[in-house]
Parts: C-alpha cells; sequence; structure tokens
C-alpha cells in the first residue's frame, strides 16, 4: 500500500504546451548541473528549452479529495542521464502563478520554483506565454510564443530522433541542499502528440538570470501539443523513509 500511494503520489494534467529549443555547447552548460549526473548530447551537441503549459486537475496524495486550482507554469530545462543511463531533465527554474504550489514544490521536491506572474493564450493556429517573477524570487521575465498547424499530418508530427530525444523524458532531477548531488523522481504519461511550431519567438531573461547567455538566434525547434494526464512519485526521500528502492 505505501509503494502504491509513493508510487501514485501526485496527478495532473498539463495543457497547452510549447516548448522552444535550442543546441547549446556542452562546454558551457557543464558546470550548471550536479556532479551525479551528466549532461545527455544529441549527436554530440547539448540542448535548452523554454516550457510553457497550463497545469490542472492537481491532485496530491493522501489530499487527492482536496481541489487544486488551474495555473500556468514556464520553466527552463537542460537534458541529463545519471550514471545509469536513466534520462530526464534538470530545471534550471520554474516559474508558476501559484504561490501554495511554489512553496509545496520547493519543500517537497527541492524543485527551484519561482513565484511569478505567468500566463498563456492560445486560439486555433496560435500561442504565446508571459512572466514575470515577483518579490523574493529573483527578477526575470519572459515572453516566447510560436504558430501550431490546425491539421496534423506526417509532414507537421513531431517523430524525428531529436523530437523524441526532447520529448519522451519521464523523470527530472532537483538539488539536494547542502550538498552537490541531485535527487529525482519520475513521471508517467502517454507519449507526446506533438506537432512541429513555426513562427518561434522568444525574449526574457530566464537564461540571464542562471548566469547563462540568452539566446541570440530564434529557436531552432519548437513543439506544440494539446495536452496529457500525468502522475509523478513521491520524492526520494519520502521513498527513503518509508524503505522503499526509487529505482524505476
Amino acid at each position: 500500500m505505501i509503494q502504491q500511494l509513493l508510487n501514485s503520489f501526485m496527478s495532473q494534467r498539463w495543457e497547452e504546451l510549447l516548448l522552444l529549443h535550442w543546441p547549446v555547447d556542452f562546454n558551457k552548460l557543464i558546470d550548471s548541473i550536479p556532479s551525479d549526473i551528466e549532461l545527455d548530447l544529441f549527436e554530440g551537441r547539448a540542448w535548452i528549452s523554454v516550457v510553457g503549459f497550463k497545469l490542472t486537475q492537481l491532485r496530491i496524495s493522501p489530499f487527492r479529495w482536496v481541489p487544486w486550482p488551474a495555473f500556468w507554469e514556464i520553466n527552463l530545462r537542460t537534458y541529463v542521464k545519471d550514471r545509469n543511463g536513466k534520462k530526464g531533465v534538470w530545471f534550471y527554474s520554474l516559474d508558476s502563478s501559484d504561490l501554495l504550489a511554489v512553496t509545496g514544490a520547493r519543500l517537497l521536491y527541492g524543485l527551484p520554483y519561482n513565484f511569478a506572474q505567468a500566463m498563456g493564450d492560445s486560439d486555433s493556429s496560435k500561442i504565446a506565454f508571459q512572466s514575470a517573477r515577483r518579490f523574493p524570487h529573483q527578477q526575470a521575465t519572459s515572453r516566447f510564443e510560436a504558430s501550431f498547424p490546425q491539421v496534423q499530418n506526417s509532414e507537421n508530427t513531431a517523430n524525428s530522433p531529436l523530437d523524441q530525444f526532447l520529448l519522451e523524458r519521464y523523470r527530472f532531477w532537483s538539488p539536494r541542499k547542502l550538498s552537490n548531488h541531485s535527487t529525482s523522481a519520475q513521471v508517467i504519461h502517454q507519449p507526446y502528440d506533438a506537432v512541429i511550431t513555426t513562427n518561434a519567438h522568444y525574449e526574457g531573461e530566464l537564461f540571464k538570470s542562471q548566469g547563462l547567455d540568452e539566446p541570440k538566434i530564434v529557436p531552432m525547434l519548437g513543439h506544440y501539443c494539446k495536452g496529457f494526464n500525468v502522475q509523478a512519485t513521491a520524492p526520494s526521500w519520502a521513498f527513503s523513509i518509508a524503505g522503499q528502492a526509487n529505482q524505476r
């Protein structure tokens, strides 16, 4: 029973996802991640992404009967793997319009969430996001957008090896306090049913706020996905307390 509770600790739905991607010289990112994980490269290059989406239907065990309002999230991430070859993402920052969610994610998972005025908007062919962090978090703004096809077909479906590399990530790592090591959790959801975007544009300070160079070019690749249901495991320290192995 405890194992089941920890494995399905949190459920939610991600909707209206926009993911914009840039290749980066891996030497510029090596020092930005903990020593117990490493950058996951695609054809010798690291990638970094700005992601925006709407989070709905959040439920957290053991209080799943408590409803949670929907909110917007914007994050900056790169792609990593551990020494056992498990692949996932490393979050540099996550900006959310829900202060309680920010506090809870920081306490439970150690994720670098920031309280922000974050919002998104979409119609039948275009999606846009913007954010501005609020006190007490380090100030940074962002604005990004893209167009997506109204009809999905074989030409605009995201199914190349690079698409799969960037999208199909089912684990995330976060900093472990007072250590240069990390902790991780798993997410479970259906594969992305994404399309390739066009006319993508980003401007902001998300990269700069992490000591990274802001992109000087438009995103090399973009994805849009309507959404899907997600489950997340409990943080690894909860498995340790319960005497269960978080080895998925």
